[in-house]
């Protein structure tokens, strides 16, 4: 009888030798050094190094980077400086206004009557006693003839009293009576003149006729409107001057009227307010003008410059103004040893050019780059700025740059 277990044996092996062989796996060393690199920069990110502490860095740190190494290191960072010529700079008052007929009047009715001419047309130039208006008669005429019959009659009368008087034939206080009666008919005769004088409404001075609200055959009642008269010269430009600057500005003193108009006008100061408003907290101020040939028209938008007296100032570009802790405006410089200092400055003027400031030192040597990253007390390396030459200022006092 067979052994099963030889049987089994052979048939597993003639198996085994039917199967087919695996095959053997090689790996190129361009995907081992892939996957070795592709290793490492996953450790990097995982280890948290690529915040700054691996050898990754760029060589050109910035000056913040530069400044933090250099205090831990000991060594003193290096700023650009620049010195800046104090000069006479003609300061000026600028006030927002517009301007304002100086006199501006309606001409109103003074007597009830039906308009039965207008002498003017909206817009004309009229001197002083033109006749605008004309009111009709109403009997104003036959009034005043009458009156001046009654005051005929009253003087005649008087004298005739007087001459009985003196001969003995009538009493003295007739010659009184008679008296009153002549005041009083001159007196109804002076108001019957008026009243037929006021059918003729006049300017009362030169100006244009800015509005005619009636027409002729339009009744006009006492205060009715005829014309509204508007004088141009002088022109008055109005303005509002803050708290803080109205103790620079007295009358008499020499404005310009800048209009949006693109006109100029030179003028003075006519008059201040003696208070301010309750609202605004500011004070009026009236220039006037010259205005003969009445180009300038009321109304429009105005500057009013106010030359002032110069001050000492310097002009200083806008990069290198900072902030301190406090958040004060100013500029850093660096002290004759080498410690930074901050200066604050009070602003007066803004140009295109460069912003003026109250005058500094002019023998500091102020940082114009570096100022935003040190601090006051810290030692610095100063050099020249090349940027800013050390002439003399321009006839404008602008500096050279």
């Amino acid at each position: 009888m067979p052994d099963h277990k030889q049987t089994d044996a052979k048939k597993d092996q003639t198996l085994s030798s039917k199967l087919p062989k695996p095959k053997k796996v090689t790996i190129s060393s361009s995907i081992m050094w892939a996957l070795i690199f592709t290793l490492l920069i996953a450790a990097w990110i995982v280890t948290g190094d690529f915040k700054g502490g691996s050898s990754l860095k760029t060589e050109s740190p910035s000056l913040a980077e530069k400044a933090k190494r250099d205090k831990t290191e000991g060594t003193s960072f290096r700023v650009r400086t620049a010195e800046f010529p104090v000069v006479e700079h003609p300061e000026k008052l600028v006030i927002r206004g517009r301007t304002l007929s100086d006199n501006q009047v309606e001409l109103k009715a003074e007597t009830a009557g039906l308009i039965t001419k207008l002498e003017v047309e909206k817009g004309d130039f009229v001197k002083k006693d033109t006749l605008i208006c004309h009111l009709e008669d109403g009997g104003r005429t036959a009034a005043l003839l009458e009156a001046k019959a009654v005051v005929t009659q009253a003087e005649a009368d008087f004298k005739a009293s007087k001459t009985l008087e003196r001969r003995g034939h009538t009493a003295g206080l007739k010659v009184l009576q008679n008296k009153a009666l002549v005041d009083r008919a001159k007196a109804t005769l002076l108001r019957a003149e008026l009243d037929l004088a006021r059918t003729k409404i006049k300017a009362p001075f030169d100006g244009y006729i800015d509005q005619l609200p009636s027409k002729v055959g339009s009744f006009l009642s006492v205060g009715g409107a005829c014309a509204t008269l508007v004088a141009l010269d002088p022109l008055m430009v109005i303005g509002a001057v803050r708290e803080r600057d109205i103790g620079k500005l007295k009358t008499g003193m020499s404005g310009v009227a800048n209009l949006v108009t693109g006109v100029s006008a030179k003028g003075k100061i006519h008059f201040i307010s003696a208070r301010a408003e309750n609202e605004t907290r500011t004070f009026r101020i009236d220039l006037l003008i010259p205005n003969k040939d009445g180009l300038l028209k009321s109304g429009v938008t105005a500057d009013i410059e106010i030359p002032l007296a110069p001050r000492k100032a310097m002009k200083l570009p806008p990069s290198i103004l900072t902030l301190n802790d406090n958040g004060k405006v100013g500029v850093r410089a660096v002290s004759p040893v080498g410690n930074v200092e901050f200066l604050p400055v009070k602003i007066l003027s803004e140009e295109d050019s460069g912003i003026w400031v109250e005058a500094l030192p002019a023998t500091k040597r102020i940082i114009t780059v570096g100022q935003d990253f040190v601090k006051a007390g810290q030692k610095v390396e100063a050099v020249q700025d090349t940027k800013f030459k050390q002439s003399t200022p321009d006839a404008k006092g602008t500096p050279g740059s």
